[in-house]
């Protein structure tokens, strides 16, 4: 396909800088029309900085993009990409859940009727005609709010948007994040949909798996430069993971796993009866010292609830919880920091981070004592500690560096940082590599495993992959409808196994 040389947008020797650091470094790329592209690379590699100029979100300092033919301004703004047909679908969507599904789709450029009245019956009908190419407008009311809609219709609204501004270029970045099989197959029937109609495809993930199903071509960024390209088809993961980092990835935590002697095993955290009031009732649970305990489970399984409310997030209505044999009680996040219980969120930038602070002041968050003289913050010991941090988490970026303009895994790393500093005994991971490129994913699962290592130490790991649980975990417990239905050792642990007891198939 890209033979044709039918190229419906170049970069050519693209360049961008932030304050110390050098984002995108004479990038050149070019895609075809109607062809499914992957664009890779560890996070930090420079794929979103370059998608945002592309966007109009940020201004190249140097460099062309090109489209069907023609060079865009130099500066241009996110309104001026739309009117030249591009479009990006972000992790976190962009619509507004008050105004109806058409009044979404055709925002700020509504149909008008004589002067400026908005003509809502043509917005309708030209919203049922963009959701039909989807095939999607027997299940989405035009005239219904986006806020109720699950989020695999919501992405539906996202792309009507796309076609409705006749777009030439759809980016999508990590679609399937919280999508089951079944809605990312759906997902994968429109992107081939789009992909006949001639609309070129951007197509950022982290999953080798997806890639390997829907795109033509992979182009691999590493530290703001492309490191290379490869046709998908004459390909392997192998190739691609070798050239995001360099070095072939081998990832094998099996032999480290903590074989546990149940006789003489230490509790860290002991979960007796206890209840949310809810869908959680009678939960026993225990977690031993030197172990990273996986919770694995489909969604409404109710994990996330479970640790939240053990953590102090959200209310605990029964039963009881023991820290190192120690009842403590527990009603809120500062007295599980206090108990040596840390949350990492599963949405790091809405509660696990303060995005528009500095790596070193995010990373003394939750204990401040350590870099604090005479009842003041000692600045010089700050910048010790999260420099400290950034060199064994590999975390891209100086200590006065703002999280904001982080890559997605070195944002991850810094709440890592955050709650290591706490000196918790108990920290539990929730989805700790979602949207993480497999290199990073690797690196978190060491400092997981690492952390636990530590004496008088333990994790807790909530994750939606199979392998991820199999990778870091020495045991897991699986849930559903927040009760515990399965368990598997360190001796029983394979992808097949958990894959099993997560869909309720073991044994048939």
């Amino acid at each position: 396909m890209e033979n044709s040389m039918n190229y419906i947008l170049e970069f050519k020797n693209i360049t961008k800088e932030f304050p110390g650091v050098k984002a995108l470094d004479q990038v050149s790329m070019r895609f075809a029309k109607g062809e499914v592209v992957a664009l890779l690379g560890e996070n930090g590699a420079g794929k979103s900085t370059l998608m945002k100029v592309l966007s109009g979100a940020y201004t190249r300092d140097s460099g062309d993009v090109i489209l069907d033919g023609k060079a865009l301004p130099k500066q241009y703004s996110t309104l001026d990409a739309r009117d030249f047909g591009i479009a990006i679908i972000y992790q976190e969507l962009s619509l507004l859940s008050e105004l109806t599904v058409m009044e979404n789709v055709y925002i700020s450029h509504e149909p008008r009727k004589i002067g400026t009245l908005i003509d809502f019956k043509k917005m309708y009908d030209d919203t049922k005609t963009q959701l039909a190419k989807l095939e999607a407008d027997q299940i989405i009311n035009p005239k219904g709010k986006v806020g109720p809609l699950p989020l695999p219709q919501k992405q539906m609204v996202e792309i009507a948007k796309a076609l409705a501004l006749d777009c030439k270029v759809l980016v999508m970045d990590e679609p399937t994040t919280s999508l089951t099989n079944e809605e990312a197959e759906h997902l994968f029937g429109i992107i081939r949909t789009l992909q006949k109609a001639g609309i070129t495809i951007i197509y950022i993930s982290h999953r080798m798996n997806e890639i390997f199903e829907i795109c033509d071509r992979a182009i691999v960024m590493r530290d703001g430069k492309v490191a290379g390209e490869c046709i998908i088809a004459d390909s392997t993961p192998d190739d691609i993971i070798q050239l995001m980092s360099g070095s072939v990835l081998q990832e094998d935590l099996v032999g480290t796993r903590t074989r546990r002697d149940k006789e003489n095993s230490t509790p860290v955290l002991e979960l007796e009866h206890v209840t949310d009031g809810g869908f959680i009732e009678d939960m026993n649970l225990t977690v031993y010292e030197g172990e990273v305990l996986g919770i694995g489970g489909l969604v409404g399984a109710k994990r996330t609830e479970l640790m939240r409310m053990v953590c102090g997030v959200d209310p605990l209505v029964g039963g009881n919880v023991k820290i190192h044999g120690k009842p403590v009680h527990i009603t809120n996040t500062s007295q599980a920091i206090e108990n040596g219980i840390g949350y990492l969120s599963e949405n790091r930038k809405e509660d696990g981070l303060s995005l528009g602070l500095s790596i070193e002041e995010n990373t003394i968050q939750c204990d401040m004592s350590a870099a604090a003289s005479k009842g003041f913050i000692n600045w010089r010991k700050v910048h010790r500690i999260s420099d400290g941090y950034i060199q064994k988490l590999k975390t891209k970026g100086t200590s006065s560096t703002k999280v904001v303009n982080l890559s997605g895994g070195n944002q991850q790393k810094v709440a890592i940082a955050k709650w290591l500093h706490a000196g918790c005994d108990l920290l539990v991971f929730d989805e700790p590599t979602r949207g993480i490129d497999v290199m990073a994913k690797a690196e978190i699962h060491r400092l997981i495993r690492n952390f636990a290592s530590e004496k008088g130490k333990a994790a807790v790991v909530i994750s939606s992959e199979a392998n991820e649980l199999v990778a870091v975990s020495d045991r897991v417990i699986i849930m559903n409808k927040g009760h515990i239905t399965g368990e598997l050792e360190a001796e029983e642990l394979d992808q097949n196994h958990v894959m099993q007891y997560i869909t309720n198939t073991k044994g048939r």
